[in-house]
Order: C-alpha cells, then structure tokens, then sequence
C-alpha cells in the first residue's frame, strides 16, 4: 500500500470509528429498549446508512449519491453477514454487546476494501484528491 493509501485508509478508519460509535450507540439503545438483537442490527445499521454515506464519500472523494446503490447494497451484505454471526455468537454463549463488539472488528477493515475496489471506485472525476501526496 503506497502513501496515499495508507492516508485513505487512515481517514477511512477514522470515519469508521465515528460512524461505528454512531451505530453501536443505536444497537445499544435498542437492545436496552428491549427490541430483539436482529432487529435491533437492521436498525442501527438502516440509521447509518446515510450518515456513513457521506462520511465515506468524503474519504474518497466521492460527489453526489450516483454510487448510493452500491453502497446500499454493500451495506445490506454487511447487515447479513453482521447477523449471521452476530447470532452464531449469542448462540456460543457471548452477549450481544461484546458480539458485536467482535464481529465489527472483522467487518470494518472488509468494508474497506469493498468500498475502496467496488463502491467508490468509479468515483467522479478528481476522486482521492484529499489524499494526494
């Protein structure tokens, strides 16, 4: 990974930190509301959704909502993938705080990549100029 890269990857992880406080803060509130864990996915992670877009769209330099699809998309694979093992987890024994609190340390750094190579690959013109070096 070159320099530019590394920054991206950097902003990228910074903006994930912020939008996964966001969620986690939701999930929390929900399940503490009472909802059940797979509800309570689906809607911290539909209460992001938005919010992540345009914080991502910053790191790569992304305009406009054209790749708002594919980032809806991507999303809805990381909403079945987070319950899937979200409920594998609950189901060894682990509470839905701390499983989720796992299962987002895997899904972040593949979130990247699939943004990165897929979402916002086709970025308009100009995409990354924050990163330049």
């Amino acid at each position: 990974m070159n320099r530019r890269e590394l920054l991206r990857f950097g902003l990228f992880l910074a903006a994930g930190a912020v939008n996964t406080l966001f969620g986690f803060a939701v999930f929390a509130a929900l399940i503490a509301l009472g909802t059940g864990n797979d509800l309570a996915v689906v809607l911290s992670t539909v209460a992001g959704v938005l919010f992540n877009f345009q914080t991502y769209g910053k790191v790569f330099s992304a305009q406009g909502f054209s790749r708002l699809p594919h980032f809806v998309g991507t999303y809805a694979a990381i909403l079945a993938a987070n319950i899937l093992t979200l409920r594998a987890l609950t189901a060894a024994g682990c509470n839905a705080y701390l499983g989720q609190a796992l299962v987002v340390t895997v899904i972040a750094p593949l979130s990247f990549l699939v943004m990165r190579r897929w979402v916002f690959a086709f970025s308009a013109p100009g995409a990354g100029e924050v990163c330049k070096s």
